[in-house]
C-alpha cells in the first residue's frame, strides 16, 4: 500500500506540469502573434508560474501525507474488522458445533451450515472497509442504495434471529441434560439396585442402543469434518497453484517494467542531451545578437519558442508515456497486493483449518468419542460377565427345580404311603378278620376228625396268611418308620427356621446396642477429655475408664457366648 501512495502523486503531477506548461506556452505564444517580445515580462511570467508550481507542489506533499495518514489508519481498520470478521465467524462455527453436540443425531445435517469455501473464513464482502462488519452482521454484501431504517430493521431481524437460535440452543442443551442425566440414573440403577437378570437384560440393551446412536452421531459429525477438510485442503492447493501462475506472471510484468524502465531513462538521457544542446545554442546566440543589433530580433524569438515548443510537447510526450507506464506499474503492484493478500487469506484459512483439528471442540468431540467407546467395551464386558453370570444363575435355578422335584417326589411319595398304610391296615384288619374265621374253621375242622383233607388245607391256608400277614406287618412298619422320620424333618426343619430367625433379631438387636454403645462410648469420651481438662482426681478418671469399658466387655462377652451357641 505504500507503493501505490508513493506512486499515487507521480500520477497526478504530469497533469499540474501540462497545465503549468500550457500557461508559459501560451503566454510565449502572445509576443509571437503580436510580432512583440519582452524578456522581462517573460522572465517575471517564468517566475510567476515558478511560485505558482512550488505552491501546488507544496500542497500536493501536504495532500500526500494526508492520504497516506488516511491509508494507514483505514489499513488498521480494515485489519481490525478482518479480525473481528475472523471472530464472528469463528463464534458462528462454534455456535454451529454446540448446537451439534446439543441436538443429538442432527450433526450432519447442521455441519453443511458451516463456513463454505466460496466464503472462507478472514475473506471480507464486496463493500467499503467501513461497512464490512455491518455487511457481514446482516448476510449481504454491500449496503448501497439502502436507507437506514432498512439496515436497522434488518440489524434487528438479524439480532432476532441470532437472539432465537441461541433460545433454541439453550432449550437443546437443557433438554441434552436432562437425557444425560436420565442415562446416568439407569445406568446407575443398573449398577447399584437389584434387578431381575431380565430387567437387567432390558436395561443393558437400552444402554448399548444409546451408546451405539451417540458413537453413530460422532462417527457422522467427524466423517463430515474430515470432508470439509478436503474440500479445504483442495481449495487451498489450487489457490497455491494460482499464486505461483500469478507469480510467474507478476515476473514477467516485472520484466517489461524493468525494459520500460530502461527505456524512460534512455529517453531522460536524450531529453538531457537536447536540454544542454538548446543550453549551449542559447548562450552562443545571446551575446553575438546583443552585440551585433543590441536587442533581440522577432523572428529569433519566433524560432526560439517554436524550438521551445517542441521541446516541451516532447518532454510532455515522454512524461505522458511515464505517467501511463507508472499507472501500469501501480495497477501491476495492486494486482501483486491482491493476490499476496489472497495468498496470506489462504494461508490463514488454512491455519483455521489446523485450528479445527486442534481445537478445543473438536478434541473435545475425540475425547468424547473416545469416551463412549471404552464405555461400550466397558459395557459389553460387564454384559458378559452378566450372562456368565446368568449362566450360573440359571445352573443354580435347574439345581433348585430339581430339588423342589425331588421334594415334590417325595412329597407324593409320602402321601402315597399314607394311603398304603391306611390300605394295609384296613388289609390287615381284613385278614385278621378271615383269620379269626379260619380259626373258627379249624376249631370246627378239629372237631370233625372225620375231614383230614379238609384240616390240611386249613394248615396249609393258615401258613401261607401267616407269612402274608408277617410281610405286611414289616412294609407297614418300615413306612411308619419313614413317616416318622418325615415328620421328625420337617419338625427339626421348622425349629431351625424359627431359631434362624430368632438369631438374626437378636445379631440386628445386638448391632443396634453396640452402635448404642459405641454412641455412649464416644460421648464418654468427650466427657472424660472434658473432665481430664479440668484436672480430676484418678478415681474419677477411673471409674469414667471403668463406665466406658464395661459396656464395650459385656458386648463382647454376649457375643462370644451367642457364637458359641450358634456353634
Amino acid at each position: 500500500m505504500e507503493n501505490s501512495d508513493n506512486d499515487e502523486p507521480e500520477k497526478k503531477r504530469p497533469h499540474l506540469t501540462f497545465v503549468s506548461s500550457r500557461t508559459p506556452r501560451n503566454s510565449i505564444n502572445t509576443p509571437a502573434t503580436n510580432k512583440t517580445a519582452d524578456p522581462g515580462v517573460l522572465q517575471f511570467q517564468n517566475q510567476q508560474l515558478v511560485q505558482q508550481i512550488d505552491i501546488q507542489k507544496h500542497a500536493l506533499h501536504d495532500l500526500e501525507e494526508k492520504i497516506r495518514e488516511l491509508k494507514g489508519k483505514q489499513s488498521s481498520y480494515d485489519d481490525l474488522l478482518i479480525a473481528l470478521n475472523q471472530l464472528w465467524t469463528q463464534l458462528v462455527d462454534d455456535m454451529i458445533l454446540l448446537g451439534i453436540r446439543a441436538g443429538r443425531g442432527k450433526g450432519k445435517d447442521t455441519l453443511q451450515h458451516l463456513t463454505d469455501i466460496d466464503n472462507p473464513q478472514g475473506s471480507l464482502p464486496l463493500c467499503p472497509a467501513e461497512d464490512i462488519f455491518l455487511c457481514r452482521l446482516i448476510q449481504k454484501d454491500s449496503i448501497k442504495g439502502i436507507s437506514d431504517d432498512e439496515i436497522i430493521s434488518c440489524v434487528k431481524e438479524a439480532l432476532a434471529l441470532r437472539q432465537s437460535s441461541t433460545r433454541e440452543l439453550l432449550k437443546l442443551l437443557k433438554d441434552t441434560i436432562d437425557y444425560q442425566m436420565e442415562r446416568a440414573g439407569s445406568i446407575a440403577q443398573v449398577l447399584h439396585e437389584d434387578l431381575s437378570s431380565e430387567d437387567a437384560k432390558i436395561q443393558m440393551s437400552k444402554i448399548d442402543d444409546m451408546t451405539k446412536e451417540e458413537a453413530d452421531n460422532f462417527r457422522e459429525v467427524v466423517d463430515t469434518l474430515h470432508a470439509k477438510h478436503k474440500e479445504y485442503t483442495v481449495a487451498i492447493q489450487n489457490s497455491i497453484n494460482e499464486c505461483s501462475q500469478d507469480q510467474s506472471e507478476i515476473k514477467r510484468l516485472a520484466g517489461e517494467l524493468d525494459e520500460i524502465v530502461a527505456e524512460l531513462e534512455e529517453s531522460r538521457r536524450k531529453l538531457v542531451n537536447l536540454e544542454m544542446q538548446k543550453d549551449a545554442a542559447i548562450g552562443m546566440n545571446s551575446p553575438n545578437a546583443d552585440a551585433v543589433n543590441g536587442n533581440l530580433s522577432p523572428e529569433n524569438i519566433a524560432d526560439r519558442t517554436m524550438g521551445l515548443r517542441e521541446l516541451k510537447d516532447s518532454i510532455e510526450e515522454a512524461k505522458i508515456v511515464e505517467a501511463d507506464r507508472l499507472s501500469e506499474l501501480q495497477d501491476a503492484q495492486e494486482d501483486n497486493q491482491t493476490l499476496t493478500k489472497q495468498f496470506q487469506d489462504l494461508q490463514n484459512e488454512l491455519k483455521d483449518d489446523k485450528y479445527v483439528c486442534t481445537s478445543r471442540i473438536y478434541s473435545l468431540a475425540n475425547d468424547q468419542l473416545q469416551h463412549w467407546m471404552t464405555e461400550l467395551t466397558r459395557y459389553k464386558t460387564s454384559v458378559e460377565s452378566l450372562q456368565a453370570g446368568n449362566v450360573h444363575v440359571a445352573k443354580w435355578e435347574n439345581e433348585l427345580n430339581l430339588k423342589l422335584e425331588s421334594a415334590d417326589s417325595a412329597r407324593q411319595i409320602l402321601g402315597n404311603s399314607d394311603h398304603r398304610i391306611d390300605d394295609l391296615e384296613l388289609q390287615l384288619q381284613k385278614c385278621i378278620i378271615e383269620k379269626n374265621d379260619l380259626e373258627i374253621k379249624m376249631e370246627e375242622a378239629k372237631q370233625d376228625t372225620g375231614r383230614k383233607d379238609i384240616k390240611s388245607e386249613f394248615h396249609v391256608m393258615a401258613s401261607a396268611l401267616s407269612k402274608e400277614m408277617g410281610m405286611m406287618e414289616g412294609q407297614l412298619k418300615r413306612w411308619k418308620d419313614a413317616a416318622h422320620e418325615a415328620v421328625s424333618l420337617r419338625e427339626k426343619t421348622h425349629s431351625l427356621r424359627e431359631a434362624l430367625s430368632m438369631k438374626v433379631l437378636e445379631i440386628k438387636s445386638l448391632k443396634t446396642l453396640t452402635e448404642k454403645l459405641q454412641k455412649e462410648n464416644q460421648e464418654l469420651e468427650f466427657i472424660l477429655d472434658m473432665h481430664g481438662q479440668e484436672n480430676y482426681d484418678k478415681s474419677s478418671l477411673n471409674l469414667h475408664c471403668w463406665f466406658i469399658i464395661s459396656p464395650t466387655l459385656h458386648v463382647v462377652i454376649f457375643e462370644r457366648r451367642l457364637k458359641v451357641s450358634i456353634l
